[in-house]
């Protein structure tokens, strides 16, 4: 299943390339672009522990990234007030207009990519990668 590697690596590239331009007029890198537009699109899940899990980013890099971020007015780290131990990450709203930019640019990359899927193919390609999904949990379980 070479292809699928391929797959994955060419939708990289056309990724990081639309994003660029976004990287060079705001000054984040890929990195701080991808957490900004996580923590745009899931809210709920917003500290560098959710990150980490669900993006697979490394820690340190996930930390590194946080910190730059903060410094540089994109988000907020604010305590969990049920766990000291837990800090929220909270996009800021003076870059409202530049995270709605990010969001807009990987819209466009995704609509690249399925640009002529049907709604029934994209039915389809759901419902396998819920199944690939599925089977690659079930192996890093064993």
């Amino acid at each position: 299943m070479r292809e699928l590697l391929q797959y994955a690596s060419r939708f990289r590239r056309l990724y990081q390339k639309e994003f660029r331009p976004q990287g060079e007029a705001t000054g984040l890198s890929q990195l701080e672009m991808d957490i900004v537009l996580f923590l745009r699109n899931n809210p709920e899940q917003n500290t560098a522990r959710d990150i980490v899990a669900l993006r697979g980013f490394a820690k340190s890099n996930v930390s590194t990234a946080v910190e730059a971020l903060e410094h540089g007015g994109w988000l907020e780290v604010l305590p969990d007030p049920e766990s000291r131990r837990v800090k929220r990450l909270v996009l800021r709203k003076e870059h409202c207009r530049e995270i709605e930019d990010l969001a807009a640019c990987q819209e466009r990359c995704f609509a690249a990519a399925l640009a002529d899927f049907t709604p029934e193919d994209l039915t389809v390609l759901r419902k396998l990668m819920s199944r690939m999904d599925a089977n690659v949990q079930r192996a890093l379980a064993q």
